[in-house]
């Protein structure tokens, strides 16, 4: 399948003024940081009671593992996909470049999961405890899910869909919560030592619902619009 530019053939890529999009994404965005701030705290006094500070001391560096696979596998690739989107005219053309680089993102994962991860159990004491093994698999698998919703992400963020992303990560990270929280209470109560297990298992849950929500109105919108969700050359004239 290949992309052919009709020419300069001028489209608004965007319904609003920039002025009001904006604003309108700052409410949604500045709601979720609350939101999930909260809700993050909540999870944590109540997990307090269950697991022991070491053990929620191995999630958080277990989180780091992810933050870092994250950050080397797609930062640089979304501030490219910024300036790119903002220099083609041409609808469908600009949302399949975005959906081409953005794919990127999955090789990079791979390759930083496969380097991150292994100085991570070299250092950790991860492996030590119940479990260590298949929660560090498993968070490598939530990155890698996370990492293949990158396409969705960047399309809602070159059509300004505020509300679907803050509607997007507030389920995710609602879900994270529920896992983890239901989890560690369900062992608690059977006297299972699951070590990080639980939280490996709701970071799995946050990447697929991510997945899940971004891969769905991708699809929709390629339906309608036109476009690849998989790599498409694009020919100019």
């Amino acid at each position: 399948m290949t992309i052919k530019s009709p020419g300069p053939q001028p489209q608004p890529l965007k319904s609003k003024s920039l002025l009001s999009s904006s604003a309108e994404g700052a409410k949604f965005l500045i709601l979720l940081q609350i939101s999930s701030r909260l809700l993050t705290f909540g999870v944590n006094q109540l997990l307090l009671r269950y697991l022991s500070p070491a053990l929620l001391g191995i999630s958080v560096q277990l989180e780091l593992l992810t933050i870092s696979i994250l950050y080397f596998s797609r930062e640089s690739l979304r501030n490219a996909l910024q300036r790119q989107s903002s220099g083609v005219e041409e609808l469908r053309i600009a949302t399949q470049s975005i959906i081409n680089l953005s794919l990127l993102t999955l090789p990079l994962g791979v390759a930083f999961s496969a380097v991150l991860a292994w100085g991570y159990v070299a250092g950790s004491e991860a492996l030590e405890l119940p479990y260590g093994a298949i929660s560090v698999a498993l968070y490598v698998l939530a990155t890698m899910l996370e990492l293949a919703s990158e396409p969705g992400f960047a399309l809602t963020q070159m059509r300004l869909w505020y509300k679907l992303r803050a509607g997007a990560e507030s389920a995710a990270a609602f879900t994270r919560c529920a896992l983890t929280c239901g989890i560690t209470v369900w062992a608690s109560r059977c006297g299972l030592v699951l070590g990080p297990l639980p939280f490996a298992v709701g970071q799995v849950g946050y990447g697929a619902v991510l997945l899940a929500v971004y891969g769905v109105k991708t699809w929709r919108a390629s339906k309608e619009e036109g476009f690849g969700i998989r790599l498409v050359k694009i020919e100019g004239e």
